[in-house]
């Protein structure tokens, strides 16, 4: 090895070491391992950005030719009473403060990014409340929610440079490039965060494997300050420090349709 890459390797290993509070001998390890990840090629990354991408017209001419409310627009998390919203994965979650009451919400996932990054962020659409509480709003079941999250292993105040343990996402490509694909995040315990369909684009698949411990995941609101459209990285750290959102680096495995 080089003298100049093996300096390298030492200093990166000693950040990560500092950054995620493990020892020296570990992170020396995962920065070897690091250097052995194929990224993906410039090849490929140019064949992605050249594939046409248009979910709106895919969903527009597919029948049933209807075009789900959060490919459109986002909505600040209105109560829906007569169930979950359709096109969403519908995820129970149970009330902190009086366990025998729960609430429905309507999760759905959108790509975004993180820097250089591609990265996800999975929120709610709508959400259905008990049939009879006294229990607030959203802001309630979103931090019920986040808190579970916390407990299988997401963070809050940042995004690891590690993958969360446990954690794995899988993502079946739908049939042409514009089409929803297949989404399963889940943790081996068997807690599911995500299982529907969701458009994803091309470029943004093929850029998954850009980090070797996979793509940070974004999950809130936690608190009710809605998630802008676009999330810059700067307003990604702020909602992460006052827990608005709570995040994990998840490996993504894409397969063919």
């Amino acid at each position: 090895m080089p003298k100049n890459t093996h300096t390298a390797a030492k200093e990166a290993a000693r950040i990560l070491a500092d950054d995620e509070g493990i020892g020296y001998a570990e992170a020396r390890r995962i920065i070897e391992r690091w250097n052995a990840h194929q990224v993906p090629t410039a090849e490929e990354l140019a064949a992605a950005d050249d594939l046409p991408y248009d979910p709106v017209l895919h969903y527009a001419v597919t029948p049933p030719s209807e075009i789900p409310g959060w490919v459109m627009s986002t909505e600040d998390y209105p109560m829906r009473v007569d169930g979950p919203s359709p096109y969403c994965y519908a995820h129970k979650v149970q009330s902190l403060a009086h366990r025998e009451q729960s609430a429905t919400l309507s999760l759905y996932a959108r790509p975004s990014i993180y820097g250089p990054e591609p990265s996800l962020i999975v929120q709610p659409f709508t959400f259905a409340p008990p049939a009879e509480t006294r229990i607030p709003g959203y802001g309630h079941w979103g931090n019920c929610w986040t808190v579970e999250l916390h407990d299988a292993g997401f963070r809050y105040n940042r995004v690891s440079h590690l993958a969360a343990p446990g954690w794995s996402a899988t993502v079946t490509r739908g049939a042409d490039p514009s089409a929803p694909c297949g989404l399963r995040i889940a943790h081996v315990d068997g807690y599911v965060l995500f299982d529907d369909d969701t458009p994803l684009p091309p470029d943004w698949l093929a850029r998954t494997r850009a980090h070797p411990e996979g793509v940070p995941v974004f999950a809130g609101p936690g608190a009710g300050l809605p998630i802008p459209a676009q999330l810059d990285k700067e307003e990604a750290d702020l909602m992460l420090a006052t827990a608005d959102m709570i995040a994990a680096r998840i490996p993504f495995t894409v397969r063919e349709a």
